[in-house]
Protein backbone atom coordinates (compact mmCIF):
# COMPACT_ATOMS: atom_id res chain seq x y z
CA UNK A 1 0.00 0.00 0.00
CA UNK A 2 1.30 3.72 -0.89
CA UNK A 3 1.83 5.65 2.14
CA UNK A 4 0.60 8.93 2.26
CA UNK A 5 4.48 10.52 1.40
CA UNK A 6 4.08 8.67 -1.90
CA UNK A 7 0.93 10.43 -2.90
CA UNK A 8 2.82 13.89 -1.75
CA UNK A 9 6.20 12.75 -4.15
CA UNK A 10 2.72 12.43 -7.01
CA UNK A 11 1.41 16.00 -5.85
CA UNK A 12 4.93 17.05 -6.99
CA UNK A 13 5.19 16.37 -10.36
CA UNK A 14 2.37 18.60 -10.90
CA UNK A 15 3.23 21.39 -13.59
CA UNK A 16 3.87 24.95 -12.11
CA UNK A 17 4.66 28.21 -13.47
CA UNK A 18 8.42 28.33 -14.73
CA UNK A 19 8.00 25.12 -12.93
CA UNK A 20 8.65 26.96 -9.84
CA UNK A 21 7.16 24.33 -7.96
CA UNK A 22 5.89 26.63 -5.31
CA UNK A 23 4.35 24.40 -2.82
CA UNK A 24 4.72 22.60 0.36
CA UNK A 25 3.54 19.85 2.12
CA UNK A 26 2.28 18.53 5.55
CA UNK A 27 1.32 14.98 6.87
CA UNK A 28 -0.73 14.93 10.28
CA UNK A 29 -2.87 11.47 10.89
CA UNK A 30 -4.96 11.12 7.96
CA UNK A 31 -4.30 14.38 6.53
CA UNK A 32 -2.43 16.15 4.15
CA UNK A 33 -1.92 19.94 3.49
CA UNK A 34 -0.97 22.12 0.56
CA UNK A 35 0.34 25.57 1.23
CA UNK A 36 1.35 28.12 -1.14
CA UNK A 37 5.28 28.54 -1.05
CA UNK A 38 5.21 32.72 -1.66
CA UNK A 39 9.43 32.31 -1.46
CA UNK A 40 8.94 30.99 -5.29
CA UNK A 41 6.55 33.35 -6.54
CA UNK A 42 6.50 35.17 -9.68
CA UNK A 43 6.10 39.19 -8.38
CA UNK A 44 6.55 40.49 -12.45
CA UNK A 45 4.40 38.05 -14.37
CA UNK A 46 2.00 36.73 -11.82
CA UNK A 47 1.38 39.58 -9.22
CA UNK A 48 -1.45 38.38 -8.03
CA UNK A 49 -0.44 35.11 -7.50
CA UNK A 50 -2.95 33.60 -10.35
CA UNK A 51 -0.65 31.37 -11.48
CA UNK A 52 0.53 30.26 -8.73
CA UNK A 53 -2.69 29.44 -7.16
CA UNK A 54 -2.99 27.10 -10.95
CA UNK A 55 -0.25 25.29 -9.48
CA UNK A 56 -0.96 24.69 -6.43
CA UNK A 57 -4.16 22.82 -7.69
CA UNK A 58 -2.67 21.07 -10.01
CA UNK A 59 -0.45 19.43 -7.63
CA UNK A 60 -3.82 19.52 -5.34
CA UNK A 61 -5.38 17.60 -8.32
CA UNK A 62 -2.71 14.76 -8.70
CA UNK A 63 -2.53 14.00 -4.93
CA UNK A 64 -6.10 13.31 -5.34
CA UNK A 65 -6.11 11.09 -8.08
CA UNK A 66 -2.60 9.36 -6.50
CA UNK A 67 -4.95 8.39 -3.33
CA UNK A 68 -7.94 7.38 -5.38
CA UNK A 69 -6.19 5.03 -7.04
CA UNK A 70 -4.62 3.55 -4.02
CA UNK A 71 -8.04 3.07 -2.18
CA UNK A 72 -9.19 6.15 -0.50
CA UNK A 73 -11.77 8.65 -0.73
CA UNK A 74 -10.23 11.91 -0.17
CA UNK A 75 -12.26 15.13 1.71
CA UNK A 76 -10.75 18.32 -0.01
CA UNK A 77 -11.38 21.91 1.58
CA UNK A 78 -9.84 24.57 0.16
CA UNK A 79 -8.45 27.44 2.93
CA UNK A 80 -10.29 25.70 5.81
CA UNK A 81 -11.36 27.31 9.51
CA UNK A 82 -9.04 26.74 12.25
CA UNK A 83 -5.81 26.23 10.62
CA UNK A 84 -3.31 28.54 11.44
CA UNK A 85 -2.17 29.10 8.06
CA UNK A 86 -3.81 29.35 4.47
CA UNK A 87 -3.34 26.15 3.00
CA UNK A 88 -5.63 23.26 1.15
CA UNK A 89 -6.62 20.38 3.22
CA UNK A 90 -6.98 16.43 2.52
CA UNK A 91 -8.36 14.38 4.71
CA UNK A 92 -8.24 10.91 3.57
CA UNK A 93 -10.58 7.94 4.05
CA UNK A 94 -9.90 4.09 3.25
CA UNK A 95 -12.35 2.98 0.24
CA UNK A 96 -13.30 -0.11 -1.31
CA UNK A 97 -13.26 1.83 -4.49
CA UNK A 98 -10.13 2.38 -6.66
CA UNK A 99 -10.18 4.63 -9.75
CA UNK A 100 -8.71 7.31 -11.62
CA UNK A 101 -6.20 4.21 -13.23
CA UNK A 102 -5.30 5.81 -16.17
CA UNK A 103 -4.93 9.10 -15.43
CA UNK A 104 -2.99 7.96 -12.27
CA UNK A 105 -0.44 6.11 -14.71
CA UNK A 106 0.07 9.13 -16.90
CA UNK A 107 1.05 11.50 -13.87
CA UNK A 108 4.82 10.53 -14.34
CA UNK A 109 4.62 10.66 -17.85
CA UNK A 110 3.02 14.17 -18.41
CA UNK A 111 5.34 16.90 -19.46
CA UNK A 112 5.47 19.97 -21.05
CA UNK A 113 6.68 19.38 -24.66
CA UNK A 114 7.68 22.91 -26.06
CA UNK A 115 9.35 21.68 -29.38
CA UNK A 116 7.45 22.37 -32.68
CA UNK A 117 4.47 19.64 -33.52
CA UNK A 118 4.04 18.10 -36.06
CA UNK A 119 0.44 19.15 -37.99
CA UNK A 120 -1.40 16.41 -37.33
CA UNK A 121 -5.08 16.16 -36.92
CA UNK A 122 -6.72 14.62 -33.30
CA UNK A 123 -9.19 12.48 -34.42
CA UNK A 124 -12.83 13.37 -33.64
CA UNK A 125 -12.73 10.61 -31.49
CA UNK A 126 -9.92 11.47 -29.01
CA UNK A 127 -10.88 15.52 -29.77
CA UNK A 128 -14.40 14.71 -27.88
CA UNK A 129 -13.21 12.62 -25.67
CA UNK A 130 -10.74 15.79 -24.77
CA UNK A 131 -13.95 18.22 -24.81
CA UNK A 132 -15.64 15.85 -22.46
CA UNK A 133 -12.77 15.71 -19.68
CA UNK A 134 -14.94 16.52 -16.35
CA UNK A 135 -13.99 19.97 -14.58
CA UNK A 136 -14.52 22.06 -11.63
CA UNK A 137 -17.97 23.80 -11.17
CA UNK A 138 -17.40 27.25 -13.03
CA UNK A 139 -14.46 25.69 -14.69
CA UNK A 140 -14.83 25.31 -18.85
CA UNK A 141 -12.44 24.30 -21.50
CA UNK A 142 -12.80 25.60 -25.33
CA UNK A 143 -10.87 23.59 -28.59
CA UNK A 144 -9.84 26.23 -31.41
CA UNK A 145 -9.46 24.72 -34.60
CA UNK A 146 -10.80 27.76 -36.48
CA UNK A 147 -8.18 29.06 -38.93
CA UNK A 148 -9.27 32.84 -38.22
CA UNK A 149 -9.55 32.89 -33.97
CA UNK A 150 -6.01 31.21 -34.56
CA UNK A 151 -4.96 34.37 -36.13
CA UNK A 152 -6.02 36.52 -33.70
CA UNK A 153 -4.42 34.52 -30.62
CA UNK A 154 -1.43 34.70 -32.98
CA UNK A 155 -1.61 38.43 -32.80
CA UNK A 156 -2.16 38.69 -28.92
CA UNK A 157 0.80 36.07 -28.50
CA UNK A 158 2.91 38.32 -30.65
CA UNK A 159 2.15 42.04 -28.30
CA UNK A 160 2.20 39.84 -25.21
CA UNK A 161 6.04 39.10 -26.09
CA UNK A 162 6.47 42.69 -27.48
CA UNK A 163 5.31 43.79 -24.05
CA UNK A 164 7.02 41.51 -21.68
CA UNK A 165 10.00 40.84 -23.08
CA UNK A 166 10.43 44.67 -23.42
CA UNK A 167 10.50 45.11 -19.71
CA UNK A 168 13.95 44.53 -17.78
CA UNK A 169 12.35 43.04 -14.67
CA UNK A 170 10.31 40.60 -16.77
CA UNK A 171 13.80 39.70 -18.29
CA UNK A 172 15.58 39.41 -15.07
CA UNK A 173 13.06 37.00 -13.69
CA UNK A 174 12.28 34.36 -15.91
CA UNK A 175 16.22 34.06 -16.75
CA UNK A 176 16.59 33.52 -12.91
CA UNK A 177 14.66 30.37 -13.71
CA UNK A 178 16.02 29.18 -16.73
CA UNK A 179 18.92 26.46 -15.75
CA UNK A 180 21.17 26.35 -18.47
CA UNK A 181 23.50 23.83 -18.29
CA UNK A 182 23.06 20.29 -16.24
CA UNK A 183 24.93 21.36 -12.92
CA UNK A 184 22.99 24.35 -13.00
CA UNK A 185 19.72 21.66 -13.28
CA UNK A 186 21.88 19.42 -10.99
CA UNK A 187 21.67 22.04 -8.38
CA UNK A 188 18.41 23.43 -8.46
CA UNK A 189 15.75 20.89 -9.42
CA UNK A 190 13.64 23.39 -10.81
CA UNK A 191 13.20 25.90 -13.39
CA UNK A 192 12.68 25.42 -17.01
CA UNK A 193 15.97 23.73 -17.68
CA UNK A 194 17.53 23.36 -21.96
CA UNK A 195 16.48 19.74 -22.33
CA UNK A 196 13.04 20.16 -21.29
CA UNK A 197 12.81 23.29 -23.75
CA UNK A 198 14.72 21.11 -26.36
CA UNK A 199 17.60 23.36 -26.52
CA UNK A 200 21.55 21.87 -25.56
CA UNK A 201 22.60 22.58 -22.27
CA UNK A 202 25.81 25.41 -22.32
CA UNK A 203 27.49 26.90 -19.59
CA UNK A 204 25.29 29.32 -17.44
CA UNK A 205 27.11 32.52 -18.00
CA UNK A 206 27.27 31.59 -21.67
CA UNK A 207 23.48 30.60 -21.87
CA UNK A 208 22.89 34.13 -19.90
CA UNK A 209 24.75 36.58 -22.03
CA UNK A 210 22.51 35.06 -24.78
CA UNK A 211 19.58 35.67 -23.86
CA UNK A 212 20.60 39.24 -22.96
CA UNK A 213 22.23 39.51 -26.52
CA UNK A 214 19.93 37.24 -28.96
CA UNK A 215 16.92 36.78 -27.22
CA UNK A 216 13.71 39.04 -28.10
CA UNK A 217 10.31 40.12 -28.61
CA UNK A 218 11.00 39.11 -32.05
CA UNK A 219 12.95 36.05 -32.32
CA UNK A 220 10.63 34.62 -29.42
CA UNK A 221 7.31 35.60 -31.76
CA UNK A 222 8.70 34.20 -34.79
CA UNK A 223 9.29 30.82 -32.86
CA UNK A 224 5.66 30.89 -31.06
CA UNK A 225 3.92 31.65 -34.67
CA UNK A 226 5.93 28.69 -36.08
CA UNK A 227 4.72 26.60 -32.87
CA UNK A 228 1.08 27.70 -33.09
CA UNK A 229 1.26 26.85 -37.12
CA UNK A 230 2.12 23.21 -35.76
CA UNK A 231 -0.19 22.09 -33.19
CA UNK A 232 -3.32 20.99 -34.10
CA UNK A 233 -5.58 22.82 -31.90
CA UNK A 234 -5.45 25.35 -29.40
CA UNK A 235 -7.10 25.00 -25.79
CA UNK A 236 -8.19 27.95 -23.63
CA UNK A 237 -9.32 26.93 -19.76
CA UNK A 238 -11.78 29.56 -18.70
CA UNK A 239 -13.21 30.49 -15.11
CA UNK A 240 -16.64 32.14 -14.25
CA UNK A 241 -14.62 34.03 -11.54
CA UNK A 242 -11.24 34.79 -11.15
CA UNK A 243 -10.61 34.47 -7.35
CA UNK A 244 -8.49 31.83 -5.32
CA UNK A 245 -10.54 29.41 -5.44
CA UNK A 246 -11.11 29.75 -9.17
CA UNK A 247 -7.72 30.05 -9.53
CA UNK A 248 -7.08 26.44 -7.61
CA UNK A 249 -9.91 24.82 -9.62
CA UNK A 250 -8.81 25.82 -12.81
CA UNK A 251 -5.22 24.06 -12.02
CA UNK A 252 -7.23 20.69 -10.60
CA UNK A 253 -9.30 20.97 -14.62
CA UNK A 254 -6.13 21.76 -16.40
CA UNK A 255 -4.31 18.90 -15.18
CA UNK A 256 -7.41 16.22 -15.61
CA UNK A 257 -6.99 17.70 -19.19
CA UNK A 258 -3.26 17.57 -19.38
CA UNK A 259 -3.11 13.73 -17.88
CA UNK A 260 -6.38 12.90 -20.22
CA UNK A 261 -3.86 14.44 -23.22
CA UNK A 262 -1.12 12.17 -21.64
CA UNK A 263 -3.28 8.77 -22.02
CA UNK A 264 -3.81 9.90 -25.95
CA UNK A 265 -0.24 11.12 -26.63
CA UNK A 266 -0.90 14.38 -27.39
CA UNK A 267 1.26 16.69 -26.30
CA UNK A 268 0.87 20.62 -25.00
CA UNK A 269 2.94 23.39 -23.95
CA UNK A 270 1.48 26.93 -23.10
CA UNK A 271 1.35 29.72 -24.55
CA UNK A 272 0.06 32.38 -21.66
CA UNK A 273 0.98 36.12 -22.47
CA UNK A 274 -2.26 36.76 -23.85
CA UNK A 275 -3.46 35.54 -20.27
CA UNK A 276 -0.95 37.55 -18.18
CA UNK A 277 -1.34 40.95 -19.82
CA UNK A 278 -4.51 42.37 -18.60
CA UNK A 279 -5.13 44.57 -22.11
CA UNK A 280 -4.13 41.32 -23.57
CA UNK A 281 -6.56 39.31 -21.19
CA UNK A 282 -9.22 41.44 -22.03
CA UNK A 283 -9.23 41.36 -26.27
CA UNK A 284 -8.90 37.64 -26.12
CA UNK A 285 -12.18 37.63 -23.79
CA UNK A 286 -13.60 39.93 -26.41
CA UNK A 287 -12.51 37.92 -29.47
CA UNK A 288 -13.71 34.87 -27.75
CA UNK A 289 -17.13 36.19 -27.05
CA UNK A 290 -16.37 34.90 -23.01
CA UNK A 291 -18.70 38.18 -21.88
CA UNK A 292 -17.42 37.98 -18.04
CA UNK A 293 -15.90 34.61 -17.84
CA UNK A 294 -11.90 34.85 -17.29
CA UNK A 295 -9.51 33.41 -20.15
CA UNK A 296 -7.34 31.65 -17.52
CA UNK A 297 -4.73 29.35 -19.60
CA UNK A 298 -4.01 29.30 -23.48
CA UNK A 299 -2.17 26.17 -24.40
CA UNK A 300 -1.62 24.34 -27.85
CA UNK A 301 -1.84 20.86 -28.41
CA UNK A 302 -0.33 18.74 -30.91
CA UNK A 303 1.80 15.63 -31.74
CA UNK A 304 5.62 15.48 -31.38
CA UNK A 305 8.75 13.20 -29.95
CA UNK A 306 8.55 13.73 -26.21
CA UNK A 307 11.09 16.07 -24.58
CA UNK A 308 13.10 15.16 -21.48
CA UNK A 309 10.93 15.91 -18.20
CA UNK A 310 11.44 19.24 -15.77
CA UNK A 311 13.42 18.12 -12.95
CA UNK A 312 11.81 18.01 -9.53
CA UNK A 313 12.99 18.92 -6.04
CA UNK A 314 12.43 15.36 -3.77
CA UNK A 315 9.41 15.18 -2.20
CA UNK A 316 11.46 15.41 1.72
CA UNK A 317 12.27 18.85 0.33
CA UNK A 318 8.90 20.19 0.46
CA UNK A 319 7.61 18.18 3.76
CA UNK A 320 7.09 20.49 6.64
Amino acid sequence: MQTFAEFVRYATMAPSGHNTQPWKFSITGDRIRIFPDFTRALPVVDPDNRELYISLGCALENLVIAAKHAGYDPEVKYFPAGEPDKCLSVTLKQSDVTGAGDLFQAISRRHTNRREYNKQHIPAADLKKIESVPTEEGVTLLVLTESGAIEQIIDLVREGNRIQMGDGAFMDEITSWIRFSDSEEELHLDGLTSRAMGKSPAPGWLGRMFMRVFVGAKSQSKTDEKNIRSSSALMVIISEKNDKKSWIDVGRSFERIALTLTTLNVENAHLNQPCEVPELKNQLQQQLALGSAHPQLLLRIGYAEPLPRSPRRPYQQVLI
